[in-house]
């Protein structure tokens, strides 16, 4: 870990005027540092936990995800941490449907922020843990904290769904609210080579390897009952199974071990409308949370990160021109896929027997589900041309 210099004066940490400051050390917050390192320009980020980590989460990183990390210079580290599914296999129940190749990259939250963090610490980034913001002034461009406060050039909301950031800044801010889905999470033993994804009835069940010896199962289930929303939330072996039928759980035997299962509750904002405000710029989860029902939140974090990391290069002089133009570069699209995770929701979980039916048909007969993947997919960001 590089050694990090400030001083503090009158609670007041100091040489910080000139830096972007990002605010969350996630996926998003970490991606721009390594822009704006490798560009030269003055950064620092504040994570408000002592330390990253995640809790027996799986992630898929699609094609457009993968053209970003390729950029950072971080792909080849994040193979050797990951795997390389070539098919996906659909499932009605436990009834095949179709399958596909894809082109993913499946692995762990944990190994992706590991290669990041490596990356930015290797650009000699700087990182304050234990830093949570609990007040700023958009007009002064002042951060405090518990006991200091800092003064910088610029704010960047890297700080999740519930962004402080946000909440303080726009007088437009809702409150997530719960989406009506919750999310059973596990990391199991297992030689799982391919994606599955099982459709039922309110629920959905999707399993992709991580490593050559874990795999990652998802069920995400529709309910009206209130769920938490923290990913630290244990749940029980037993519940899950209450919930989703044997015949599929059974394909994944070594999840009745009970190696840890959690239960996060899948909260929303209402679709994005603008993804700035006076000296502060929201990216990630900050600006566009989705439900995860067609794997693109770290993607779009991703994307939101290349764009405007290079923006800030571009218009260091001129930072209101940078957001005007990582707003009409982003907004079509984190919107459109806003709602395509909504209705993939919808079409997950049908109940009604015909419209199961049709749905069946038209995956197992026509190319929608690679339509529906190339319009999201085979997006490459670093091939704007504005950047």
């Amino acid at each position: 870990m590089a050694p990090f210099l400030f001083i503090i004066h009158n609670n007041l940490m100091e040489g910080y005027s000139n830096h972007i400051a990002i605010i969350g050390a996630g996926i998003s917050g970490l991606a721009l540092g390594i822009i704006l390192q490798r560009n030269k320009i003055p950064c620092v980020i504040f994570e408000k936990s002592e330390k990253i980590s995640e809790y027996g989460a799986g992630i898929s990183i699609s094609p457009n995800g993968l053209a970003v990390l390729n950029n950072l210079d971080v792909i080849n580290d994040l193979k050797l941490l990951s795997r390389q599914p070539g098919l996906a296999i659909f499932f009605s129940n436990n009834n095949k449907i179709n399958q596909i190749s894809v082109d993913v990259l499946t692995t762990t939250r944990k190994n992706l922020y590991k290669v990041l963090l490596d990356k930015y610490y290797d650009l000699n980034g700087e990182i304050h843990f234990s830093h949570k913001v609990v007040d700023l002034n958009k007009e002064t461009k002042t951060l405090k904290f518990d006991e200091k406060s800092i003064h910088v050039k610029h704010i960047v909301a890297c700080d999740g769904i519930r962004s402080l950031c946000q909440k303080k800044v726009s007088a437009k801010f809702n409150d997530p609210k719960y989406s009506g889905y919750y999310v059973w999470r596990t990391i199991f033993p297992s030689d799982q080579a391919n994606i599955h994804f099982h459709l039922g009835s309110n629920f959905h069940v999707v399993s992709y390897p991580v490593d050559s010896e874990r795999s990652s199962l998802v069920a995400a289930v529709k309910s009206s009952n209130h769920s938490n929303e923290s990913w630290k939330q244990k749940g029980s072996i037993q519940n899950l199974i209450s919930e989703i039928p044997a015949p599929i759980l059974e394909n994944y035997p070594s999840i009745l071990e009970n190696y840890g299962v959690y239960k996060w509750g899948v909260f929303l904002r209402p679709n994005v409308k603008i993804l700035f405000d006076k000296n502060i710029t929201y990216v990630g989860d900050a600006a566009h949370p989705i439900v995860p029902f067609i794997g693109q939140g770290a993607c779009l974090a991703l994307e939101d990160s290349y764009v405007l990391g290079n923006l800030i290069t571009k218009h260091k002089d001129n930072l209101k021109i940078a957001q005007i133009k990582y707003n009409n570069l982003r907004i079509k699209r984190v919107r459109s896929i806003y709602r395509k995770s909504l209705n993939q929701g919808k079409l997950n979980h049908l109940n009604n027997p015909f419209l199961v039916f049709l749905r069946n048909m038209l995956m197992k007969y026509t190319s929608i589900i690679s339509s529906q993947i190339k319009s999201i997919w085979f997006y490459d960001v670093t091939n704007e041309k504005d950047l």
